[in-house]
């Protein structure tokens, strides 16, 4: 079973932070009767929209039944959308209501929404629908006018932190020969940025690669670029030393990596060092904790060099994304004429 699953909050008290938003849809199941029976859970993925609904579901029925899962993007069309619609009508057995989870509700066609409107407005029988989505702009006004809109926001790094601490705990207490720093999992906390289901798959990989969790095992572990190559080819740029950029740019392309994607991840280095230099915290950053000695030779002397690189590798990127003659352009874009042969 992955971390994710086994970890997956049970109870509003399991729920990380979100606490507005539990407070709230807590006090709702707590009534007697549902004056406002459809409900949309909105946020990026991996916040716990589905989790909420589950256990909305089981305290609104008192952990009896389970409710009736549904993705939209494969039963979102408009004769999906009337069977759903068909079984709400229909009261429950056994339990309280009958609760209806559409994950993914941005997927349902516009004539699908048309099918569901009606049902929204007058929620038959026992029903209660729970829409998760991580894209509101695509669903009808029609629609968002008639549910109760909650909005889950990103995990703040130190609640990730103390969650993934929590879990390496309760997997050492159960026996798993696990061995972590505070550091590999303050790492791991930055690069899940804001979801908690990220979080938890990025730590099963880094326990995949190796039960001892350092911040050198996770970059092995999720294959993150060579930093290395990113502090050379940012010096060898600020130096204008052409023949380190293309010694650099040769080797990169020949290695086989997508070269591209790897051109992307040097732009996001750079704003990462400018972070770095207005913050003077490594921990601010996204930048491997190992790499402290080689990021603290830049200071606020370095900030005009990074911001004009930083410029430069949006155009570059922009360029590299249309055209195949990769190494070309990038040292058309990297390289520059040295003063003493003008």
């Amino acid at each position: 079973m992955t971390l994710a699953n086994k970890y997956r909050p049970r109870t509003f008290d399991d729920m990380v932070e979100q606490k507005v938003v539990v407070d709230i849809v807590r006090s709702i199941c707590e009534k007697s009767e549902l004056a406002n029976r459809n409900f949309l859970f909105v946020g990026a993925a991996g916040l716990g929209k589905t989790t909420l609904c589950r256990i909305i579901a089981n305290e609104l029925n008192e952990g009896k039944g389970s409710p009736i899962e549904i993705d939209a993007a494969s039963n979102g069309t408009v004769d999906a959308v009337r069977k759903i619609v068909d079984q709400a009508r229909a009261y429950p057995v056994g339990t309280k209501y009958k609760v209806f989870i559409i994950d993914e509700a941005h997927a349902v066609t516009p004539a699908g929404w048309s099918s569901f409107l009606k049902c929204i407005e007058e929620s038959p029988a026992k029903s209660v629908f729970l829409f998760a989505t991580t894209n509101p702009e695509k669903i009808p006004a029609t629609i968002l006018s008639r549910v109760q809109v909650f909005q889950l926001a990103k995990i703040s790094l130190a609640g990730i932190h103390d969650r993934l601490k929590f879990v390496l705990d309760s997997e050492i207490a159960e026996g798993r020969d696990i061995h972590y720093s505070d550091d590999s999992i303050t790492f791991l906390a930055k690069l899940a940025n804001g979801g908690m289901r990220d979080a938890l798959t990025l730590l099963d990989k880094a326990l995949a690669y190796s039960s001892d969790v350092t911040a050198e095992n996770v970059s092995a572990a999720l294959n993150l670029p060579n930093y290395d190559d990113y502090f050379r080819l940012l010096g060898s740029y600020a130096k204008h030393d052409n023949r380190a950029i293309a010694e650099i740019v040769d080797r990169v392309y020949n290695s086989g990596v997508n070269f591209v994607k790897w051109f992307e991840g040097f732009h996001s280095f750079v704003i990462q060092i400018l972070k770095y230099i207005y913050l003077q915290d490594i921990g601010s950053t996204t930048i491997p904790p190992q790499y402290q000695d080689k990021i603290v030779n830049y200071n606020i002397r370095h900030a005009n060099i990074c911001l004009k690189l930083a410029n430069i590798l949006i155009k570059l990127n922009d360029t590299l994304r249309r055209t195949s003659y990769l190494q070309e352009f990038a040292l058309t874009y990297l390289c520059s004429i040295n003063k003493e042969a003008k």
